[in-house]
């Protein structure tokens, strides 16, 4: 993502509503070339039904979920891609009977990325393009580390709004944690965007293991559950910027 890219990350962590958490993700799914955009999540402990969801998928596709008392996301996808510790592909699961209704309604080609919060606290965003094809699985390809991004920044966003995992921002500085250091915030931000600790390390020119010890104390500084925990922690305190 370039400067327009952390621009909207910024209008997503600033949200002050789903209104406005809505708009910005929109926004941001269209920057990244994808027509429609679906958002829902659990914020409260454990993590239970969704408490909140917004989208803009296709009218014919909400007609047609609603007369047969469906949610817009299968509910084995979600499962799917709540299980799963990287995005869910569509086409991986393209021959069910629901995603072939689903392209015929406009949703022909997408990808689910979960995430998850340290008390059973989840969310997937769901991106979609209304082709399928070579092009299609190529444009999801190019862009997936920055949907993975997109998604944590309005997970972090949609459990403000919900007042249900309040930010702790000035506790966490009054308590004297060291900011990231140089070197733990390019390994988080490549991290985000998808990389695997090998590549990392041949990016940076650090061993696996180093990047594996960078990452450590990240999650440690942030008291963050995992990875994607320390992403959205790491933004909300302005400790990374997504154009980096």
């Amino acid at each position: 993502m370039g400067r327009s890219g952390t621009l909207r990350l910024k209008q997503i962590l600033g949200s002050r509503s789903r209104a406005d958490l809505k708009e910005g993700a929109l926004l941001a799914a269209g920057q990244l070339g994808f027509r429609y955009f679906m958002f829902c999540g659990s914020f409260s402990r454990g993590g239970a039904a969704p408490e909140a969801q917004f989208d803009n998928f296709p009218l014919d596709w909400h007609r047609y979920c609603a007369a047969r008392g469906k949610d817009l996301l299968p509910g084995y996808a979600r499962r799917l891609a709540l299980r799963e510790v990287t995005p869910l592909l569509w086409n991986t699961i393209a021959q069910m009977s629901s995603f072939s209704k689903a392209r015929n309604c406009g949703l022909a080609a997408g990808v689910s990325c979960s995430v998850r919060g340290p008390r059973g606290q989840w969310s997937l965003s769901s991106f979609a393009l209304p082709h399928c094809g070579a092009a299609a699985e190529r444009r999801i390809a190019e862009v997936l580390p920055d949907c993975q991004l997109v998604a944590c920044a309005i997970h972090y966003a949609a459990a403000r709004v919900e007042k249900r995992d309040p930010v702790r921002a000035s506790p966490l500085r009054r308590q004297g944690h060291p900011l990231l250091s140089e070197r733990e915030s390019q390994c988080l931000i490549a991290s985000a965007r998808g990389k695997t600790t090998s590549e990392i390390g041949h990016a940076l020119q650090i061993s696996e293991r180093t990047v594996a010890f960078h990452l450590s104390n990240v999650r440690r500084k942030l008291d963050a559950a995992n990875s994607r925990h320390a992403v959205t922690k790491a933004l909300s305190l302005k400790l990374i910027s997504a154009g980096s």
